[in-house]
């Protein structure tokens, strides 16, 4: 049964003061009782009252407490609180009202106290709670005010300009839409004295602007001009000017008026678009390969077809896979198939460099930034600049490295340590990870903003076990890349089809050292505790060995063979081998490795 009675909460341990307030208030208002804060909880969990009556001393949970909690709940924190204490505990009534209760009433209970302290407040919340209501109404009619105002607004082509006819074509009027087009402000081109708005066009294209606008001009048509801009920030766009000449009565030219629209993008894709199809039409793929990458099975296919649209922009990409699948092959691919393969492609091992250096390495350092920065030094960025930047191993980045990586991916530039000069690389950005990106998102490892700006275009390289057809073709390339003589030992047929069944858990890496260690020492070894090792004897290689050169020569083998297996991740091998690095790093030196 439904009333219209406001729910009250007396939150108190004392059966006594329980009493006198239920029989006091109970004619005229609903009553919910808890004799302690995890009942009050349970409670609210259930429903919220319109006030709370809370004491202050209670057992396990004091009143302090119930009411912090309750203002720091989005669902409890308006809910009106009056305490209950007692007439000489006046600091207790000040940090009532510090925690936000809006009252108290104090022992001993004058009742006619307690109700017009009660309805008091009840009205008050009322008028809160409409006077809520009328600013969600207000905020609702703003909005969609403002969102038709929007529509409007992003129906503009961009910038509404008006200019009158002398030697510069100065502006009489241009509308706010110059700032995000140009980066300037309205005034900079329509004040008396300000930029002619003509020398914004790059200088090679000013000559066709003033012959397709003194035709049409001439001919009192409209015109049409497509042309590139030098904005503020220093970026060329591409822009649309449609517009008309405005005449006297006399029918003498007194100005243009019309709008500019930014057709960059559209520009750009059409550009991408004609690239893409010119290497399509000139670039002959053999059917096996792209490029220096092998494979002719479906998931290669796949690959290949997101290599040519990735190196069709500038789009950052993404190149997920375990270690040793070529990663790095792929991004050299994008790279060489791109606009930008005439500049430099630079690749960085970002689990290579320690946290303290990875500004320096990136954004260089200017001399005396700091101690042992005895010259200026150019960062990764410097050196990528107009090529590509390729990120191995990008889950490895700390949050406040994305932070700063982010911000130039944004466009927004980086000040080299010690130094004061924003720089603005042009970069293409291609990273690579064998990790889960997302849930590194989920485990606040990686940034949000970070992980949707990298992951634009991204391309997933299938393990060698998926992709056993192309191991043959793996086999001949390895071979006829190494150098033979006429002791080279000679793969069978059978020894092929063993390695094509094998699982290769280092990836086409591990089938590359195997093939190479096979040519060199007539041995194939497979990493794995399920494979067979194969043995060709070839004249004189065997003799006796002491046990410390045997035991070394094994070692030197596990060791090569362990960092196969983990992508040469060093710190990776010397805890999977219980080893201190720098040991690790010493018997590395040893044997050459």
């Amino acid at each position: 049964m439904k009333t219209n009675k406001h729910l009250i909460m007396i939150i108190d341990d004392s059966p006594t003061n329980i009493n006198i307030l239920a029989s006091t208030l109970k004619d005229e208002f609903r009553l919910t009782i808890a004799k302690n804060g995890q009942t009050a909880f349970e409670r609210l969990e259930q429903q919220l009252p319109d006030l709370i009556l809370l004491d202050i001393i209670m057992p396990e949970m004091n009143g302090f407490e119930i009411c912090r909690r309750l203002k720091a709940d989005a669902r409890t924190r308006d809910i009106p609180i009056i305490f209950i204490t007692a007439m000489e505990e006046a600091n207790k009534k000040t940090k009532g009202f510090e925690l936000g209760a809006v009252d108290y009433i104090t022992r001993p209970f004058h009742m006619a106290e307690v109700l017009a302290r009660v309805r008091t407040h009840l009205s008050l919340r009322q008028m809160h709670l409409a006077l809520g209501e009328k600013n969600r109404i207000i905020r609702k009619t703003l909005a969609e005010t403002s969102r038709q105002l929007d529509v409007l607004i992003s129906n503009l082509p961009g910038i509404v300009y008006r200019c009158r006819f002398d030697e510069n074509w100065h502006m009489e009027f241009i509308s706010d839409g110059c700032r995000n087009l140009t980066g300037y402000e309205p005034e900079h081109f329509s004040a008396q004295e300000g930029q002619p708005y003509t020398l914004m066009a790059v200088p090679e294209d000013r000559p066709s602007i003033k012959k397709d606008l003194d035709h049409a001009l001439e001919n009192h048509s409209s015109f049409e001009l497509i042309y590139r801009v030098r904005t503020a920030p220093g970026h060329d766009k591409w822009f649309l000017e449609q517009g008309v000449g405005v005449y006297d009565k006399a029918g003498e030219l007194i100005g243009t008026e019309g709008f500019i629209s930014d057709v960059t993008e559209k520009h750009n894709k059409a550009l991408a678009l004609d690239r893409e199809n010119q290497q399509l039409r000139s670039k002959i793929i053999q059917h096996d390969r792209f490029g220096d990458i092998v494979g002719k099975s479906p998931g290669m296919l796949t690959v290949y077809e997101l290599i040519r649209k990735a190196a069709a922009g500038d789009d950052c990409t993404i190149i997920y896979g375990p270690s040793g699948t070529g990663k790095e092959l792929v991004a050299k691919e994008i790279h060489k198939n791109s606009k930008r393969k005439q500049n430099p492609f630079i690749p960085i091992n970002c689990g290579a460099i320690p946290e303290s250096l990875f500004e320096s390495e990136f954004f260089g350092h200017k001399k005396g930034a700091f101690s042992g920065a005895n010259t200026d030094k150019k960062g990764v960025l410097d050196l990528a600049d107009g090529g590509t930047l390729f990120l191995d191993e990008l889950g490895e980045i700390s949050l406040s490295m994305q932070v700063k990586l982010l911000r130039v991916m944004d466009g927004n530039g980086y000040i080299p340590v010690g130094g004061t000069e924003l720089k603005k690389p042009d970069i293409r950005f291609v990273c690579a990870t064998n990790r889960d990106l997302q849930q590194m998102v989920r485990q606040k490892k990686l940034r949000e903003d970070f992980f949707f700006r990298i992951h634009i275009i991204p391309i997933t390289l299938p393990p060698l076990k998926d992709r056993q057809e192309d191991i043959p073709l793996l086999i001949e390339h390895f071979l006829n890349s190494y150098p033979k003589n006429e002791n080279t030992p000679r793969l069978t047929r059978e020894k092929i089809t063993e390695m094509a069944n094998f699982s290769w858990p280092g990836n086409i890496r591990q089938l590359q050292n195997v093939i190479y260690q096979f040519l060199t020492l007539g041995t194939l070894e497979f990493l794995d505790p399920g494979s067979r090792n194969i043995s060709i004897p070839q004249p004189g290689s065997e003799k006796e060995q002491t046990l410390k050169t045997a035991v070394e020569e094994f070692e030197k083998n596990y060791i090569s063979r362990m960092l196969d297996a983990h992508g040469q991740k060093k710190g990776k091998v010397a805890e999977i081998l219980n080893m201190d690095r720098k040991t690790l790093f010493r018997k590395l030196k040893k044997y050459g490795l």
